[in-house]
């Protein structure tokens, strides 16, 4: 039997390793844009709920 019909040894490990790392990377990526996107969905809503309970005539002065 080779090397290679022994799952791969070192470069195995290396290119395991590799991939928990890629698939971290882009969980992480995906999580900071829904956190974005959760911010920005707040933010408009904040904004709208500010706009509707301001007073709409300007104060006198």
């Amino acid at each position: 039997m080779s090397q290679r019909d022994e799952g791969g040894g070192f470069f195995g490990a290396i290119e395991a390793l590799l991939a928990i790392i890629g698939a971290l990377t882009l969980m992480g990526i995906i999580a900071v844009a829904a956190s974005v996107l959760a911010w920005e969905m707040e933010l408009r809503k904040s904004e709208q709920n500010g706009a509707l309970t301001e007073p709409t005539t300007p104060p006198s002065s």
